[in-house]
């Protein structure tokens, strides 16, 4: 039972996220990099002792959610699309109103412990709502 919860709750999740959940206190910066690539901005706070990176992704919804916990609300926009597309507004596949295919900006932050160079701990974020 616990093994189909955590492989249902992995295969939610992106494969970005994944990672970083398996990666809390054993991966080194060096092995995120590898993964990840290099971070957009980095801060470092001598006083703490640890270094914060910044991911910056551009995600759908579609991506944020993977198994469609959301498609109640997505088959009302498609039921409207066909409307919309009469009226001459739109609609039909990559309308940009729809909420499953327009991006949104999401930050990563990651903490390392500048001792050990381990991460520590992660979090995403609306970019609005980070502060750099």
């Amino acid at each position: 039972m616990v093994l189909f919860l955590t492989l249902s709750l992995t295969a939610c999740s992106s494969g970005r996220e994944s990672y970083l959940n398996g990666a809390l206190k054993k991966a080194t910066s060096q092995d995120v990099v590898e993964q990840l690539g290099e971070p957009w901005k980095k801060k470092t706070s001598v006083l703490r002792g640890q270094s914060t990176w910044i991911y910056r992704y551009a995600l759908t919804q579609d991506e944020l959610d993977p198994m469609g916990v959301d498609k109640l609300g997505r088959s009302v926009f498609k039921a409207t699309e066909g409307v919309t597309a009469m009226m001459g507004l739109g609609g039909g596949s990559g309308n940009p109103l729809d909420p499953g295919t327009r991006p949104y900006c999401y930050h990563y932050i990651l903490t390392f412990d500048d001792t050990t160079k381990t991460l520590q701990r992660w979090m995403r974020e609306a970019c609005a709502d980070t502060d750099l």
